[in-house]
This record gives C-alpha cells, sequence and structure tokens, in this order.
C-alpha cells in the first residue's frame, strides 16, 4: 500500500478511505438530526434545510469516488510502471491510470455542485436570521451573492464536463495528450480554486459583524460568532488545495512527483472541505437539540444539588423562555359607539378558526439570539 518517500498522510490510501467512509457518516446523521430538530421545533424545512439533502448526496459520492479509485490502485498507490516500459510517466498509459483520470473527472464534476449547495445553505440561513426586510441591504446583498453562487456552481460543472468538447476520450489518456487536447484545464484549476477561497473567506465573515451589532454582552457576541467560524475549516481545507493544485501547476511547490500521489492529495482535501462545509452548515441548527436534550438537563440537574425545587425551578424560567408554539389570532372588528360614522378597529383575540387569520412563529431559535 504504497508507503515510499514522499507520500504523506493525506497520500495514503488507508487515510483516503478513513476520511470518506468517516465524513459521509458525519454528513449523513448531522444532516438527519438537522430535520429532526425542525420536526421537533414544529417548523417546516426552508430552503437553507433543503439544499443540505444536495450536498450531503453529492458529498457521499465524492467519497465513494474515491473508494472506488482507491480499489482499483487509482488513489493513494505509487503509479506502476510495466516492466520494459522506456517512454516517460506523462505518455504512460494503463488500466491504473484510466481509473485515476475517471475518478477525478467524477471528483471534478461533483465538486462545484457539492460546494455550490452548501455555500447557498449558508446564505439562505444568513438571509432567514439577518435579513428580515427584503428591503434592507443586507437582503439584497444576500441574494445577489446566492445568485452568483448558482452560476458559479452550474458554470463550473459544465465547463468540467466539456473541458476537453466532445473528445471525451481525451480525459482518461495519457498526461501529456491529455494537456494537448484540452487547453483549458489549467485555467479552470486556477479559476475554480481562486474563486472557492474567495466565497469561503466571504460567507465565513458575512455574521460576525452582524453579531457585533446585536444587544447582546460580550461573551454571548464571542459564542455566537464563535458558533459561525467553525465553518472556517473549510477555508484551511480549501486553502491547502488550492495551494496544491496551482502551485503544482506552476511548479512552484513540488507536491508529489507521482501524479496518482499528486490527484489523491488534491481529493483527499476535498473531501475535507465538503465533509466539513455540511456539518459546519448544520451546527446552528441541531445546536438546538444539544441545549435542549444535553446542555439544559445538565444545568437543572447541578441546579438541584444547591438548591430547593422551588428556587430551582424559578431561577431556570428566568435564565431561558422557550416557546415552542405558534398562536393563532383572528382579527375582529370592533365598533366605536359613536354619533359620527362608525369607525371599525381591529383588535386580536386568540380564537379557533376565523374568517381572518395570520399565525406568528413565535420560535425564538430562528433568531440569532438562540444560537447563545
Amino acid at each position: 500500500m504504497g508507503d515510499g518517500d514522499g507520500q504523506r498522510y493525506y497520500m495514503r490510501a488507508e487515510n483516503v478511505i478513513a476520511a470518506s467512509i468517516a465524513l459521509s457518516i458525519l454528513d449523513i446523521v448531522a444532516v438527519a438530526l438537522r430535520f429532526w430538530a425542525r420536526k421537533v421545533q414544529k417548523n417546516p424545512p426552508r430552503a437553507d434545510d433543503w439544499l443540505m439533502i444536495p450536498a450531503t448526496l453529492v458529498t457521499v459520492g465524492i467519497g465513494i469516488d474515491q473508494l472506488y479509485g482507491v480499489s482499483q490502485k487509482g488513489l493513494g498507490y505509487w503509479t506502476e510502471i510495466p516492466p520494459g516500459y522506456t517512454g516517460t510517466k506523462s505518455d504512460l498509459v494503463t488500466p491504473q491510470l484510466v481509473a485515476k483520470s475517471q475518478v477525478e473527472w467524477a471528483y471534478t464534476l461533483m465538486l462545484p455542485v457539492a460546494l455550490g449547495c452548501m455555500k447557498a445553505s449558508f446564505l439562505f440561513f444568513y438571509m432567514r436570521v439577518f435579513a428580515i426586510q427584503k428591503q434592507s441591504f443586507i437582503f439584497k446583498f444576500l441574494a445577489g451573492f446566492i445568485t452568483f453562487v448558482v452560476i458559479w456552481a452550474v458554470t463550473f460543472f459544465f465547463t468540467t464536463l466539456f473541458e476537453c468538447g466532445r473528445d471525451f476520450g481525451a480525459i482518461w489518456d495519457s498526461q501529456n495528450e491529455f494537456q494537448r487536447r484540452c487547453t483549458n484545464t489549467m485555467n479552470l484549476v486556477f479559476a475554480l480554486c481562486i474563486s472557492d477561497f474567495v466565497t469561503d473567506i466571504l460567507i465565513i465573515a458575512i455574521p460576525v459583524p452582524l453579531v457585533l451589532r446585536l444587544n447582546l454582552s460580550t461573551r454571548q457576541k464571542v459564542g455566537v460568532c464563535s458558533m459561525f467560524l467553525l465553518g472556517g475549516g473549510t477555508v484551511v481545507a480549501s486553502l491547502i488545495r488550492f495551494i496544491m493544485m496551482v502551485g503544482s501547476f506552476k511548479g512552484d511547490f513540488d507536491m508529489t512527483a507521482d501524479n496518482i500521489l499528486g490527484v489523491t492529495a488534491c481529493m483527499y482535501w476535498g473531501m475535507v472541505e465538503c465533509g466539513v462545509g455540511v456539518f459546519a452548515a448544520c451546527l446552528p441548527t441541531i445546536q438546538f437539540l444539544f441545549r435542549r436534550w444535553v446542555w439544559e438537563p445538565a444545568v437543572s440537574s447541578t441546579k438541584s444539588m444547591f438548591s430547593s425545587r422551588s428556587s430551582r425551578s424559578s431561577a431556570y424560567h428566568k435564565d431561558a423562555i422557550h416557546v415552542d408554539q405558534t398562536f393563532d389570532i383572528a382579527y375582529a372588528k370592533i365598533h366605536h359607539g359613536s354619533s359620527r360614522s362608525e369607525s371599525p378597529a381591529l383588535l386580536p383575540n386568540v380564537v379557533r378558526g376565523g374568517p381572518i387569520h395570520k399565525t406568528y412563529d413565535m420560535w425564538w431559535d430562528e433568531r440569532i439570539g438562540a444560537a447563545i
């Protein structure tokens, strides 16, 4: 299992397998908990929730793609040179290298889709939390950013699909032949890496100034910002992948002299970026379950050790109030008795049914204050 000199941990087959399986399972569990939290809160899933389904499915697809590549020795192994071959590695075509090229192409097709869904989910969540008014600047900014992300993902998907025109056979030909017949490959790699890294930075940075403007204590602001900044793991993985791919093409960073191990390294960090990103996008929602079923019972149990039942109950309800119900408020016309014309006023009455009603969602966990 290729353990020669220069084979770093992210190039090893066993580590590729571990990352693919562990991150796939982690994301599936996180998304399942996200939808469970919505059910517990009695709130329907929103756009940011639904986008996590394709993001997770494609991320799992990348993991399966990597597992297949390892099984064919197209990832995680040194390139095997046939006995008697006297040419260069760049002109070599073997079943191993064909498998490498196939899994690499499938990966580059899936990567912008997974990243696009993940980025859009973050932005839709920000819009739901921070952009209450549709005429506000932040709403228009986020709407424009979401539009850009959709165009970005679609553009890179189809550009990768037709990077060699309709000559798909060139994709898994020799390295020299591929570079000769697919001339836009380097520009495509540069554009994808740079734009992915820049958008990750922006998405992670967006909520920080918005949280700092809220009427919260310093401790609360730090706690909320820390939760959002957990997505910074995607930035780190994106940066590492950017350095490896761009540096390898320019020759400033000699990742490895072996093409298969170089592709393995880039795909490994791409899997890490997608896997960590999906999990981070679910944290603001699933923290509700942790707080409700782990943190609050633990706090309540601790208080019971030092106070009576009545004092504990009083202190607990003073610290936190959670409203998990919705109220139907019907507006009934109340006529003022006057010698002049009747002027009806609208006063809310909590009733069951009625010709005119509006549901007010009182769930505070959908707002930033509940993330504390």
